[in-house]
C-alpha cells in the first residue's frame, strides 16, 4: 500500500465509523487526555463538525507532574480549533487499585460534565490496540461472556451515548497520521510501566502472536462474544419490561423476577437492578445476590450494595436506595452555562445554582416536608431522595413536595440504560 494512502486511512475509517453510528446532530463531548489517540480524535472531529458542536474535557488526575504539559497541549490545540475546553480535577483517596479508581473517577468526571451541559453524546479515543489489550487482561482474569466482549464501537452508559470512532484503527497508524499532519501529542511514560496490567498485556502480545493469537484472531473472539452478549442483554431487557416497574428512583420487582435458581434473564435483571439502584459500576457478587434475594422472598427486609430490599404482601419487592450509602456533594456554580448538578450517579438536580450549596440525601430533613405523604412514595424511599441545603437549612426536596424552584430527575431510566451495551 502506498505510504500516502496508508496515512490517510485512519481519517477515512474515522469518517466511516461516524457514518455507521447513530449519534445526534447536537453538541458532542470529546474526552481528550493529550495522548496521541485522543488528540487524533479531537483533530479529526474538528475537521468534520463546526466548533460550536464540540466540547472538550480533560481530567487532571494529579498523579504526574507531566500532566500539566499534556493539559496545556490540549488547551492550546482546542483554542486553535475554536473549541470550548474544560479541565476537571480528580484525586485518589488511596483505596483500592489505582488504575481502576482512576478509570472510575475519570468516567464520573465526564458524566457530570456532560450532564451540566446537557450533552447526549460523548466520544472516546479507544483504539484497536486498546481492544486487544482489554481482551487479554480479561482472559487472564477468567472473565465470562460479559467480560470478553471488550469494548463496543457504540454503547450506552449512565444515560450517555458513547462512541469510539477509532476502535477500528491501530495506534501506530494514528501516530503516522498525526506526524503527517504535523500535529503534536504527548506520550505518557506510565504507558511503558510494567507494574500495570495493561502494559504487561501489551508487552506479551508479541509472544502470543507466535502461538497464532494474532490481532485478527483476538478481534474475531471479541466479535463472537459481543454477538452472544447482545442476545443475552436483549432477553434480560424483555424480561425486565414484564417483571420490573420503575417508581422514581425505586424498582418494583415481581415474584418471577425473584426466582434466580436457573434462568439467565432473572439473574441478569436482578444484578442490574442492584447496580442501578445502588449507583454502582459493578454488580454484586452472585453468591451475595442469591442470599439477599432468598431472605427477601422469606419476608425479610435486607440490604446489599447500598440498596434496601423490602417485600410486600403480594410477593412483590421494592428495591430502594439506602440513604446512609449516599454521599453529599458541594459544587460551586463555576460554569456560567451550567444548569444543574449531577448527584449519586443517577439524579440531575436543577434550580437556582449558587456557591455554598450542598446536595445530599434528604434524610432527617423529611420532617421539614409537611406534604411528603402526597408524593405517594414510601417514607424510606424519600429519605434517600435528592435535596438541596444551605448549611443546616433545607432549601428543597423536590420528590418530597418541597420544590422551591428546584427539580430532580433520573438521568436514565432503568429499562433503557441497565441493559444497554456497556464497557
Amino acid at each position: 500500500m502506498p505510504v500516502a494512502q496508508r496515512l490517510t486511512d485512519p481519517f477515512a475509517r474515522f469518517q466511516a465509523a461516524l457514518a455507521a453510528s447513530s449519534y445526534s446532530e447536537g453538541t458532542v463531548g470529546l474526552a481528550v487526555s493529550g495522548g496521541g489517540d485522543s488528540i487524533a480524535m479531537m483533530q479529526m472531529a474538528a475537521r468534520l463538525r463546526p466548533p460550536g458542536k464540540l466540547r472538550v474535557i480533560t481530567v487532571d488526575h494529579g498523579l504526574r507532574a507531566e500532566a500539566q504539559d499534556e493539559i496545556a497541549l490540549v488547551a492550546s490545540q482546542a483554542a486553535a480549533l475554536g473549541l470550548d475546553h474544560t479541565v476537571t480535577q480528580w484525586a485518589w483517596n488511596g483505596r483500592g487499585n489505582l488504575q481502576a479508581a482512576a478509570r472510575e473517577g475519570r468516567w464520573a468526571a465526564v458524566r457530570e460534565w456532560a450532564a451540566m451541559f446537557n450533552l447526549r453524546d460523548v466520544w472516546l479515543g479507544h483504539t484497536e490496540d486498546d481492544q486487544v489489550e482489554t481482551l487479554l487482561m480479561r482472559l487472564a482474569r477468567g472473565s465470562g461472556i460479559d467480560g470478553l466482549t471488550g469494548m463496543y464501537p457504540q454503547t450506552e452508559r449512565d444515560g450517555l451515548r458513547i462512541l469510539r470512532p477509532l476502535l477500528g484503527v491501530a495506534r501506530a497508524d494514528l501516530r503516522s497520521w498525526l506526524t503527517a499532519q504535523k500535529i503534536a501529542w504527548c506520550d505518557d511514560a506510565s504507558n511503558d510501566d510494567p507494574r500495570f496490567d495493561r502494559v504487561r498485556a501489551r508487552q506479551m502480545f508479541a509472544q502470543l502472536e507466535t502461538l497464532g493469537l494474532t490481532r485478527k484472531r483476538l478481534l474475531q473472539t471479541v466479535d463472537h462474544m459481543q454477538a452472544a452478549h447482545i442476545s443475552l442483554q436483549r432477553a434480560a431487557q424483555a424480561f425486565a419490561k414484564q417483571h420490573v416497574r420503575q417508581d422514581a428512583g425505586d424498582l418494583l420487582l415481581s415474584a418471577d423476577a425473584l426466582n434466580l435458581e436457573k434462568a439467565d434473564a432473572p439473574r441478569r435483571v436482578m444484578a442490574a437492578a442492584f447496580a442501578w439502584v445502588g449507583s454502582r459500576t459493578y454488580r454484586p457478587r452472585f453468591e451475595q445476590l442469591l442470599e439477599t434475594v432468598a431472605q427477601a422472598r422469606k419476608g425479610a427486609t435486607v440490604t446489599l450494595g447500598g440498596c434496601i430490599m423490602t417485600p410486600d404482601s403480594t410477593g412483590t419487592v421494592r428495591l430502594m436506595r439506602e440513604a446512609a450509602a449516599t454521599t453529599a456533594t458541594q459544587r460551586p456554580a463555576d460554569q456560567a452555562d451550567a444548569t444543574g448538578v449531577f448527584w449519586d450517579r443517577r439524579w440531575f438536580i436543577e434550580g437556582p445554582l449558587h456557591d455554598g450549596l450542598t446536595y445530599k440525601a434528604l434524610g432527617a430533613g423529611l420532617k421539614n416536608c409537611p406534604k411528603w405523604r402526597e408524593s405517594g412514595m414510601p417514607r424510606m424511599s424519600l429519605l434517600a431522595s435528592p435535596s438541596v441545603w444551605q448549611g443546616d437549612t433545607l432549601l428543597a426536596a423536590p420528590l418530597a413536595g418541597l420544590a422551591q424552584g428546584w427539580s430532580a430527575r433520573i438521568v436514565a431510566d432503568f429499562h433503557s440504560s441497565a441493559f444497554a451495551i456497556e464497557e
